[in-house]
């Protein structure tokens, strides 16, 4: 499976890709470049997926793109939610 972040998590890609993930970021694989002042859309972005469904699962900090991605059934991570689950079962397992 191979990954791509979002704008906002560009530099989580190359942290990803240290580390032996298969990550790039939405500009690089949409528009072969790492500049992300050029705007994507969040259409855009969901239509790519569509053609990539099941072959690239998105990293994103973008609610409203997650949701879009929910509805088409495109593979993908919400950080926040990540993260918030992680907090909650370590809040849970405190208090075993």
């Amino acid at each position: 499976m191979k990954y791509m972040t979002d704008a906002m998590l560009a530099g989580l890609a190359k942290e990803l890709r240290k580390k032996g993930i298969d990550c790039e970021t939405v500009h690089k694989l949409m528009r072969e470049t790492e500049d992300s002042r050029i705007k994507i859309d969040d259409p855009d972005i969901v239509q790519f997926l569509r053609g990539k469904k099941d072959s690239i699962t998105l990293i994103t900090l973008d609610g409203q793109l997650a949701k879009y991605c929910k509805i088409d059934e495109i593979p993908h991570i919400l950080v926040q939610d990540l993260v918030a689950n992680h907090i909650l079962e370590r809040q849970l397992s405190s208090t075993r």
